[in-house]
């Protein structure tokens, strides 16, 4: 009997101490995976998948993209209860909105085939029919792009600025970027329509329609005049451990390890990062300049052969807000960045981002963040980054009837945006040609 016990005590000994050396073992490798730069590793190559799994890390496009929208809207109305409700530059508002709005918009796009160049007169007269619903973005979005933000799809090969749904003649209008409009047959189903109706919750407003020289789809609210806080740019010195900005949050965007080569150049003010494949130049003021030396540069939205089309769109736009989103936290900004333009020409994809605060943009000399991809590779990107600082004073903005009663045609579409005075960045309404 003591013999017995003897040799299943030796033997449990054993087993445990076997699984300690594997465990062990499994510690280490996922610590020297840990150390080496596995992100600037191809996704097919082994020890990145390894990692990727370890890591919970994605693997293959399908897992990187997450679906996210790359921007807000910056308006939405939807006709209630024969009233006009909208809301406007706001996030939570617009957020809610868009929660309750989407099913609608989804089927909208989804059904719409055929477009057809039209007018405003054709718009005002339809607007004035009935019930209506709109949608308006910063700035011309690919309609599939939306439509798959929406929870939809669409094959409309169009970039959208504005969405108008008009209820009775079942039509969508659209509204490029450069100011022409399309119509297209849409249909949606009286059950999506009502509970869109039945969640949505807004401000009355109106169509500016035929009575103003601005775009018939104007929205004019009735409410009292709107009040924006101003904003003034605080100090940033990225360089500077002590000045509220993250260098290292900023390299890591870029996919930079801590031991990447720099050297400083003008008096300090700059820094060169530099690795095998890519270049980045950092001022100490937030301005960023990344440069791939190849077409095979350390950050890819997807590899070869993984997407095509739509879809290395989606991938190209996932990459770039997951970029934007490190940098901002970088510089603490409670700002976000929102897609405002997209061209695709020969191959080359460039995406533009403005900085909103609180949905409102901050208008600046040069687009706030740009980047251009290559069959799924960073070539480049350049980021202006600041953090603002809303002042205790508020600032009342035109009211939108009262601009569009001003407008004399030559500048059709309104905004409210952030422009700098003298050292002060203040909310107005604009005019947009």
């Amino acid at each position: 009997m003591t013999g017995a016990s003897h040799s299943a005590g030796n033997t449990a000994k054993n087993i445990l101490l076997v699984a300690l050396v594997v465990l062990l073992g499994v510690l280490c490798a996922a610590c020297w995976l840990t150390a080496l730069n596995v992100s600037q590793m191809s996704a097919n190559n082994p020890l990145r998948r390894v990692y990727d799994q370890l890591s919970g890390g994605a693997v293959g496009y399908e897992l990187r993209s997450s679906g996210i929208a790359a921007a807000e809207p910056v308006q939405m109305a939807i006709t209630v209860d024969g009233k006009l409700t909208g809301v406007q530059y706001n996030l939570a508002d617009l957020e809610a909105g868009l929660e309750a709005a989407s099913p609608l918009w989804a089927e909208v796009l989804g059904s719409a085939v055929q477009l057809n160049e039209t007018d405003d007169q054709t718009l005002a007269a339809a607007l004035a029919g009935g019930d209506a619903a709109l949608l308006r973005y910063h700035g011309a979005i690919r309609v599939p792009v939306l439509a798959g933000w929406l929870g939809g799809s669409s094959n409309l090969n169009i970039a959208a600025e504005t969405l108008v749904y008009t209820e009775s003649e079942g039509l969508l209008f659209i509204r490029t970027g450069e100011g022409e409009l399309y119509s297209a047959p849409a249909k949606v189903s009286a059950d999506t329509i009502q509970r869109a109706k039945e969640s949505f919750r807004g401000t009355v407003c109106e169509f500016s329609g035929s009575a103003y020289a601005v775009y018939p789809e104007t929205l004019l609210f009735d409410q009292g005049v709107m009040t924006l806080p101003r904003l003034k740019a605080t100090a940033l010195d990225l360089f500077d451990a002590q000045g509220g900005g993250s260098l290292q949050t900023l390299l890591n965007a870029f996919q930079y390890t801590p031991y990447v080569r720099s050297y400083a150049e003008q008096d300090g003010k700059s820094k060169v990062f530099a690795d095998d494949v890519s270049t980045m130049r950092v001022y100490a003021d937030g301005l960023t300049q990344y440069t791939a030396s190849g077409e095979s540069g350390a950050i890819s939205a997807y590899d070869r052969g993984e997407a095509e089309g739509l879809a290395s769109l989606d991938a190209q736009l996932d990459c770039a807000r997951t970029v934007l989103d490190t940098a901002l936290r970088a510089v603490e900004a409670e700002t976000r960045a929102s897609l405002c333009g997209v061209q695709q020409e020969d191959g080359v994809t460039t995406l533009s981002f403005v900085q909103t605060y609180n949905g409102v943009p901050i208008l600046g000399e040069t687009d706030f963040a740009t980047f251009v991809f290559r069959e799924g590779a960073l070539l480049s990107a350049s980021l202006h980054l600041q953090r603002f600082e809303a002042e205790d004073v508020r600032q009342g903005v035109m009211p939108a009837r009262q601009a569009a009663a001003a407008s004399d045609g030559s500048a059709r579409e309104l905004i409210v945006a952030y422009r700098e005075q003298d050292g002060v960045y203040v909310p107005g309404r604009y005019y947009l040609k």
